[in-house]
């Protein structure tokens, strides 16, 4: 091989080596701080605001019309279907049917658009009628006074 090509051989393999261990350097580093965090995270103990929430909880549950170990035992013999306000129930969302929300073009699906009657054809009124023109006006008078036009169709839908 030539000088200038295993020169450059040479350049290459550091920059690649050099890449390869600074990508090992920072997830061994990376895991480490991760590692760290978490400890002194669980040595903490859980946030005031979650102790107080889970305290809410255990209130509410308490408070319940009947306790939470019969209820449950309910559920298991009568099933989903023998309390009315947990049965299952037919949805009335249409959004699943037309496709994925991320998908271009997406369009929510409209189960009955509403349809309303259209405004009846009204005929144009007839064009007015011109006055007659008088024998001492002038040409000039009757060039400047054009008729008038009649009034644009709707197109037929």
């Amino acid at each position: 091989m030539s000088n200038g090509r295993s020169e450059l051989l040479i350049y290459l393999g550091a920059a690649f080596a050099t890449l390869i261990g600074l990508f090992a350097v920072h997830w061994l580093y990376a895991s480490y701080i991760d590692n760290r965090y978490h400890q002194q995270l669980a040595a903490g103990g859980p946030h005031e605001s979650v102790l107080v929430a889970r305290d809410e909880d255990q209130k509410l549950i308490a408070q319940g019309k009947i306790p939470l170990d019969q209820a449950m035992q309910l559920l298991t013999t009568r099933g989903r279907g023998g309390f009315t306000s947990i049965a299952p129930a037919a949805s009335e969302d249409l959004s699943p049917i037309s496709g994925w929300i991320r998908h271009p073009n997406f369009k929510p699906v409209v189960a009955h658009p509403i349809r309303t009657a259209r405004a009846p054809e009204v005929a144009a009124p007839p064009p007015a009628a011109e006055p007659p023109v008088t024998p001492s006006a002038s040409a000039a008078d009757a060039t400047r006074r054009p008729p008038a036009a009649p009034a644009p169709k709707r197109p037929a839908r």
